[in-house]
């Protein structure tokens, strides 16, 4: 049975998510040490539901901008794959590509160029059209 720590050394409390809390933790076996608590941890020898109780009344809440930054990388990361997933294996395959007909490889460079100009919309990140693959 796992012996379930009591931490009340806690700092540097701020929110990562709407739910998670990023800390440090003073950890008797290794000290100071990075840690993000979620309230539905289970598998922590660290006592969860203690220590989110306590980070709840101090943590910094994020700010817009930094939400805004975190659902940005959200969303890039989101186009990226769809490039990785979607245009490469076209785009970078010349035997591939000149099988392509000019129309294909054309709707294809819309495609990839829409999926580029994503961080251009308005309303990026936040409300955000990803094109329609139609080839």
């Amino acid at each position: 049975m796992a012996i379930i720590i009591e931490n009340t050394n806690i700092k540097n409390a701020k929110y990562f998510d709407d739910v998670n809390i990023n800390c440090e933790i003073n950890h008797p076996d290794h000290g100071w040490i990075p840690f993000l608590c979620n309230p539905d941890d289970t598998g922590s020898d660290v006592d969860i539901s203690d220590l989110y109780a306590k980070l709840k009344k101090v943590a910094s809440p994020l700010s817009q901008e930094e939400k805004d930054a975190k659902k940005a990388i959200e969303v890039r990361s989101i186009r990226d794959q769809k490039l990785v997933n979607d245009v490469d294996p076209l785009a970078t395959n010349p035997l591939r590509w000149d099988e392509l007909s000019t129309e294909v490889q054309n709707k294809i460079k819309v495609y990839r160029n829409a999926l580029l100009d994503v961080p251009q919309q308005v309303g990026f990140p936040n409300s955000v059209t990803f094109p329609t693959k139609d080839f």
